[in-house]
Formats: C-alpha cells, structure tokens, sequence
C-alpha cells in the first residue's frame, strides 16, 4: 500500500517550526537550491524580546538554518539563512606565535626610541620592556575583553592575533580577533564591541598617569627635528593636572617616559577603534544604539577622516595620511554595518546610557593631530 502521507518540503518544516510563535503572512523562497533562503513576513503575538528569538532560533538549528529576525519598511520580516555558524576558532599556536613576534617587535622600537641598538647589542633590547609591556598590556586587555565576552555570548570569537611591524613607530598594527559567525542581537553586539574599548581604556588610563609622573618638564628640542605626540582633552588636561601648566606652551613640554608614551598610544589606538565607521568597535556600538542610522553617520565619519587627512597634507603636517588612510580603510570594510541575527529587540536603557557614555569617551580621547614633525 503506498504512503498516503505527503512529503513536506524543508519550507513548510520551517513555517511549521515559525506559526506557533508568530502569525506568518507571507513566505517567499529566495532561490531554487535544495536547502533554499526563506523569508516570512510576520505578525507578532507579543512583543519581540530575547526568548523570541532564541526559541526560533533553537528550532530552526534542528534544520540546519539560522533564523535573521528584522524590521523592513515597517514589517517583521524573518529570513531562515541555510547553515548553522560553525564553533571552530583557529588555533591557538599560531596566536602565541604571533604575539611572541610581536612582543620582539614592540621591544625593538621601544629600545630604538631610547637610544638602544638591538641589533648590533641583543642585550638593548631590555630597553624597550617598559614601553612593550604598558603597550602590549592595554591591547592585550582590550582584545581579550572581546574574546571574553564574545564566548559569554557563544559568538565563536578566536583569541586575539597581533599584527608585528618592526618599522612602525609602535612596533604593531595592534590586533585583531575573527568571528565566523553574525552578533547574534544587539546586546551582544553592544556588549562585544564595547567590551574592547572600555578594557582598553580601564588599563591605559592609570597608566598614562603613572607614566607621567615617571615624566619630567623640559625645554623643546633646537636646531633638530623631533616629533611631538599630539593632544587629546583628556591627556591636555591630565597633564595639567599632574605638571601645574598647559603644555606644549613657552618652549616647554613633557619628555615622556616610555611607559606613558606607551599609554598614550594605547589611547590613541582606543580612539582610532571607537570611530563610528563600520565594524570597528565604534561602529558595533553606533548599529547597536540607532540602528541602520548608523549607516548614515560611518559614511560621513569616513568622509570626515578622508577630508581631514587630505586638509592637514596641504597645510604641511605628515600625520593627515594617518587620516587618510584609517578613511580609506573604513571605505573598503564598507560603511553598512551586517545586522545581527536578531535586529528586532531594543537595547535595554541601562546600555543606552553607557553607549552614549562612549560617545563622550570618543570625544574625550581623539587626538586630531597624533604625530607633528616638528623641524624648527
């Protein structure tokens, strides 16, 4: 006797796996693959919270899908995306491998800037422990602040891989964590991307103030060319604070000690970061806090960095390609941040308030000219 029951298509197991949650409206194959992209356009029973999701979500995984949940001109519109996000997250030699060249390149610069010569005496490389330590420990926090929070969230975040350039001023381009997979809401993609930053800030902070105080007041380089870091509100006014005076001012300013010139430019790499401009941490907290607005303001924060840079070039100062060249960048990852699996539930308040609590960081910290050639 033949099967009287029909066989259901993977589109009606997902509709099945979506009505008792939402009223489907609508349902539209986007391809003619075996495993297709669906879309559902919904009607909500109640207010689309986090157990929403994460029920649709826990459904679909069983048929091998991954539910994007979001508003589209005015309609819940659900898509079901074929394949599950793989957990792997690289491998762990090849991150202390490259943290340990890193740390060899910071050390090199470090010792270079104070008068060393590792390579013709290995033993000046000492020199730079103390500007390769402050430095590497407020990226090293910053990233693994990432990584912590992103694991929190089940995002397969990788550890942190740190980028040596031993012809850099800094020894490093920084680092970098990858993660294969989307935020999965914009708690967590708040939470990840402002973890970063804040850990970053929380250790560089503290140690500017003691490497300033490791510092002394004294006249300006004559007759020799010498770069002179540049000023943000925030290191303007601790330095203020610490020294009794404004500085630069009457031929006077700080001789940074290699802790706090570390810390300044660990600053200065958090305020780069905090650049509301595509997935750059600022960029995840501008999606997470206004949403696809935020595209709008990465497009003119790319154009700003772009025109400043090209402005200070024409008036003679060698850091406006800095400026062009982080714009160049933002234009190239792309300005519209990916929306998280789940672009329907609000940040809570309390986020809101920290979020613009960034905002005011941002400000607080970026230092429009970093580096001036000065040759007097």
């Amino acid at each position: 006797m033949e099967n009287w029951r029909p066989e259901l298509s993977i589109v009606d197991y997902l509709k099945f796996a979506v009505q008792e949650l939402a009223l489907v409206e609508s349902v539209r194959t986007l391809s003619n693959a075996p495993q297709p992209p669906v879309e559902f356009v919904l009607t909500l029973y109640e207010q689309a919270d986090k157990a929403f999701f994460e029920a649709i979500a826990e459904r679909f995984a069983e048929l091998d899908y991954t539910p994007l949940l979001a508003e589209q001109e005015g309609r819940i519109v659900l898509r079901a995306l074929p394949g599950v996000p793989s957990k792997e997250t690289g491998r762990a030699w090849v991150n202390a491998l490259l943290f340990f060249a890193t740390l060899l390149s910071v050390s090199f610069v470090g010792a270079a800037n104070e008068g060393g010569n590792p390579l013709s005496n290995p033993a000046d490389l000492w020199l730079g422990v103390p500007f390769a330590t402050t430095l590497l420990s407020i990226l090293t926090v910053h990233e693994l602040s990432h990584y912590f929070v992103g694991r929190r969230y089940g995002s397969p975040v990788s550890l942190p891989y740190f980028i040596p350039l031993p012809i850099s001023i800094l020894g490093t381009m920084g680092a970098v964590i990858t993660q294969k997979a989307p935020m999965r809401s914009r708690q967590a993609l708040f939470d990840i991307g402002a973890a970063g930053p804040l850990g970053g800030f929380m250790v560089a902070f503290p140690l500017l103030i003691f490497g300033l105080t490791l510092s002394e007041v004294g006249p300006l380089p004559v007759g020799t060319p010498y770069l002179l870091e540049g000023n943000s509100v925030l290191y303007y006014l601790v330095k203020w604070l610490i020294f009794g005076q404004p500085l630069p001012a009457g031929g006077l300013d700080v001789m940074l000690h290699p802790v706090a010139f570390a810390a300044w430019a660990g600053l200065m790499v958090t305020a780069l970061n905090l650049f509301p401009v595509g997935q750059l941490d600022g960029g995840h907290v501008a999606y997470a806090l206004w949403g696809r607005t935020a595209w709008k303001i990465s497009r003119v924060f790319v154009w700003l960095m772009i025109g400043w840079g090209i402005f200070l070039s024409f008036t003679g100062q060698d850091s406006g390609w800095t400026w062009v060249i982080w714009g160049t960048l933002g234009m190239l990852m792309g300005t519209k941040h990916p929306l998280p699996l789940n672009d329907l539930t609000p940040l809570a308040p309390t986020r809101r308030l920290v979020g613009w609590g960034m905002v005011v960081l941002f400000f607080l910290i970026l230092i429009p000219l970093p580096l001036t050639l000065v040759t007097p």
